[in-house]
């Protein structure tokens, strides 16, 4: 592991501190190691560039039937139809 200095606001480090009282983690760094690990798998689309550069690189050397079946791999996205058509109506 590496060392990450980071200035956050007072009550950030309340709130992480209670948290460590709660038990709900041993320690700061425990907390921000995993609450960044869950954001980042939460967000896939963050990385999202990178993947699609190498996706594309690959492609020069597909069928086309193999490029359709990773064009459905990688537009399918993280939820489905019906979970899209939800979130929409809720706005």
């Amino acid at each position: 592991m590496e060392i990450l200095n980071v200035k956050v606001e007072k009550e950030t480090i309340e709130k992480l501190e209670r948290l460590i009282k709660k038990k709900a983690y041993k320690n700061k760094s425990e907390a921000v190691r995993k609450m960044l690990r869950e954001h980042f798998e939460e967000h896939p689309e963050i990385f999202g560039l990178d993947e699609l550069q190498g996706i594309l690189r690959e492609a020069d050397d597909m069928s086309d039937q193999q490029f359709e079946k990773l064009a459905t791999r990688v537009f399918r996205g993280t939820k489905t139809a019906a979970q899209l058509v939800t979130q929409g109506r809720d706005r």
